[in-house]
């Protein structure tokens, strides 16, 4: 449960949960079904992920938390160090919630509402000068990155006809609760998982790995392009293997790193999405948002990396 009325971080009562930690870019590699055919398996991955709207909901919760937790920190400024663990942990799934919302295709009626919400929510957000991000890459992420027949959802002044609960929902009126979280998939944490949180930020994903596999996935889709035998399946396995490539370069953006390895590793995804030009600019810019989410946490602490042989990064 969450306590609302505490007033400090050290008011808290903290639940001893073992329940994993799953962030949704991390998500979606389960989502990839076991099949023999590699070009099957990456089409079938549209089918498998999750609704825009789903994504949104747990990112608010982690964005509200997030902002709970500074509230709270600024109450009790000694206990800021012994928990700052748990904010950079909120405020990576924070970001991957949102940078997942635009990585998922748009398809369906609710998945065109909430971009569209999305798109507006977020332009209004930086025409006020409230954006987190370079307004430049923003504007570049809320771009679609896959055309499709649909036309663009207008939105004016009223919710269009069957869209009412699909906006109580973007406006975070309803929003999922821990309970939901079963430890397979992504769920929602809210402060009381303090002890989750913190064990799950400081066992971080290899993100030599993670590079090797987004290369992988890439280097596999560009061969099969020119296959003169893999059409049927093609389109939909670009469009899967391009989400979960960059769903793992933007894994290696968002964390920060901790070794010269991990600098060098995103050294290499700045390098990787400046050659691919081909691919969709709105998925690059996703990259970069992520890359500049990862220097803000690691320039926070001497326990970072942020400079690589006087260079910094």
């Amino acid at each position: 449960m969450t306590d609302n009325n505490a007033p400090s971080l050290r008011d808290l009562v903290f639940t001893t949960d073992t329940v994993p930690v799953i962030d949704e870019l991390a998500g979606f590699d389960a989502l990839v079904p076991d099949l023999s055919d590699d070009l099957k398996r990456l089409t079938a991955l549209l089918e498998r992920l999750p609704p825009i709207l789903d994504l949104r909901g747990r990112a608010l919760v982690h964005t509200q938390q997030y902002e709970r937790f500074l509230a709270l920190a600024e109450a009790d400024p000694e206990e800021l160090g012994a928990r700052v663990d748990t904010a950079n942990a909120l405020a990576i799934l924070a970001h991957a919630g949102e940078i997942a919302m635009l990585l998922v295709p748009s398809g369906s009626p609710e998945n065109r509402f909430a971009r569209a919400m999305l798109s507006k929510e977020r332009n209004k957000q930086y025409r006020n000068g409230g954006g987190v991000h370079d307004p430049e890459l923003m504007d570049r992420a809320l771009r679609r990155s896959f055309a499709h027949g649909s036309p663009q959802l207008a939105l004016g002044k009223r919710i269009p006809p069957g869209m009412e609960n699909a906006a109580k929902r973007f406006s975070g009126a309803v929003l999922p609760l821990p309970e939901t979280c079963d430890g397979t998939s992504p769920g929602v944490h809210h402060l009381e998982h303090a002890s989750a949180l913190e064990a799950w930020f400081n066992a971080p994903p290899d993100l030599d790995a993670l590079l090797d596999g987004a290369r992988k996935l890439l280097k596999q889709i560009d061969v099969r392009s020119q296959a003169a035998d893999a059409w049927p399946f093609l389109y939909g396995a670009r469009r899967g293997a391009l989400i979960l490539a960059y769903a793992k370069l933007c894994r290696i953006g968002l964390w920060p790193a901790r070794s010269s390895a991990d600098l060098i590793a995103k050294m290499e995804v700045e390098r990787l999405i400046t050659e691919r030009a081909h691919d969709p600019d709105a998925m690059r810019a996703l990259v970069e948002i992520a890359l500049g989410v990862g220097r803000r946490i690691a320039k926070q602490s001497g326990r970072f990396l942020t400079i690589l042989d006087g260079v910094e990064l």
